[in-house]
């Protein structure tokens, strides 16, 4: 009975619309602005939107797949590239995702996340462009570690990550144990540390010779990425 006067209500309403001056708006064709519907019909088209929101909503939220893994990997001395498509590609699979995207994310100052191609030569001329632009033994604020923390806010972010330098002895094996790798801040600063990708029937929507890199700029190290699948 509920649904059979909704409906009613709706035809009187579209009904009313139809003989209503109508004006081009951004949103399509609607009512002139001089001529507002009754209260009564606003309300009922209110309730009726409302209903429908509510119902799309539902079904959307309940169909979603989000999952959120970290992959481990232990990296090769110096700069080392790492494809792991494979592993990004297996974790769509085993969500059961169709349609959405995959965030990838690096966890570390020192590594980056980049797409490109994942060739053996290309990976050699890679280093060796990194190594040039930004060479480990050039002088660099960040590796006058002797000076380090600078300022308040420094002093802040060290004593935030359980170092107690404010004890002489902690400060000194706090600066015994930081590296030389101003070089490899930079590296990553200019590569970025995420990538977002489209996944398009189950599938990574990259292209044919595209592949999805970790990029070690301080190695060796034991690295994390983040990757989350989110979509229906």
């Amino acid at each position: 009975m509920a649904s059979l006067v909704r409906l009613l209500l709706l035809q009187a309403v579209s009904a009313s619309l139809a003989f209503s001056p109508a004006v081009m708006t951004r949103e399509g064709v609607g009512r002139s602005p001089s001529s507002p519907l009754p209260r009564a019909q606003r309300l009922v088209l209110q309730s009726i939107r409302q209903v429908k929101r509510s119902k799309v909503c539902q079904v959307a939220m309940s169909s979603v797949t989000c999952e959120y893994k970290t992959l481990t990997l232990q990296t090769e001395p110096g700069i080392s590239v790492w494809d792991i498509t494979p592993e990004i590609k297996e974790l769509i699979k085993t969500s059961g995702m169709k349609n959405g995207f995959v965030n990838v994310i690096s966890r570390h100052t020192t590594t980056a996340v980049m797409i490109n191609e994942y060739e053996s030569r290309l990976i050699k001329d890679l280093k060796d462009y990194f190594l040039k632009i930004a060479p480990p033994d050039a002088k660099y604020l960040h590796n006058e570690i002797h000076l380090r923390p600078e300022t308040q806010e420094d002093k802040r972010r060290v004593l935030l990550n359980n170092w107690d330098i404010n004890d002489p002895a902690v400060l000194e094996a706090w600066r015994s144990q930081e590296p030389f790798n101003a070089h490899s801040h930079l590296l990553s600063m200019m590569l970025g540390n995420s990538e977002s990708i489209p996944v398009s029937n189950g599938e990574l929507a990259i292209g044919q010779w595209q592949s999805v890199m970790l990029v070690d700029l301080d190695g060796p190290r034991k690295r994390t990425v983040g990757i989350q699948v989110f979509g229906t």
